[in-house]
This record gives C-alpha cells, structure tokens and sequence, in this order.
C-alpha cells in the first residue's frame, strides 16, 4: 500500500469506494462516509455496503465514486506514467550531465564535499 498521504476532500454522507484492499473490503466496494474529523491528517469513517464500517481512512484507502477507477485500468495508467517519468529522468540526467542514482548532479556533490573539507569534516 502507498505510504504517501493522498488528499482528498470528501463531505459527510457522500458515496465513496474501496481505492485498494481492506481487511473485509474489497477493491472498489462503495460506501458511505459517516464522520470526518482532522485538521493536517484528514481521515474518515466510512461504512461499506457490506456492512464492514471502517475508521482512519483517507486517500489512500477511498476515493469519491466518480473518481473510482476499476484496478485493471490504473495498472495500465501507472504503467504509462512509469514509461513517462523514466524518459523524463533520462532527459534530465543527460542536461545535467553525471548524476549518482540518487539523481544529484556532480558538481553538487563536488560543492558538499569541498565545504566539508572547509568546515574540518571528512
């Protein structure tokens, strides 16, 4: 599961799905949002129409139902946004010439080193 906080602005009482598994909820099961609650983690309680009522939910576990994607679409989508970024990084390591695999340009590294020298580091 993606560990990255989604944001999603839901209300009360509107009509949710599943965005991935849940422990008695399946992908793309609909529900219904009963509570909101947080200020920097917004997170919601939600009762699916199996009858499974979840808490501490946000956009990593539901999505509004208009915005539902059925699983074996977003593999495809997330297949060509992988091809997308990887020829985009390409493009990048090429203007700013060596790069490690972290993907930080030589002459910064060169800079961090030398100020280390400077400040009695190694």
């Amino acid at each position: 599961m993606n560990s990255v906080l989604v944001p999603v602005d839901l209300k009360r009482h509107e009509k949710v799905r599943a965005w991935a598994d849940l422990p008695g909820v399946p992908v793309g099961e609909p529900g219904k949002v009963l509570v909101v609650s947080g200020v920097t983690w917004v997170r919601y309680r939600v009762l699916f129409d199996n009858g499974v009522e979840m808490g501490l939910l946000d956009g990593r576990h539901i999505v509004a139902t208009p915005g539902f994607i059925p699983i074996e679409e977003r593999v495809e989508e997330e297949a060509v946004q992988a091809t997308d970024t990887g020829a985009t990084a390409g493009e990048a390591q090429d203007s700013a010439g060596d790069t490690n695999p972290f993907g930080v340009p030589s002459h910064l590294l060169e800079r961090s080193a030398k100020a280390r020298l400077r400040h009695g580091g190694s």
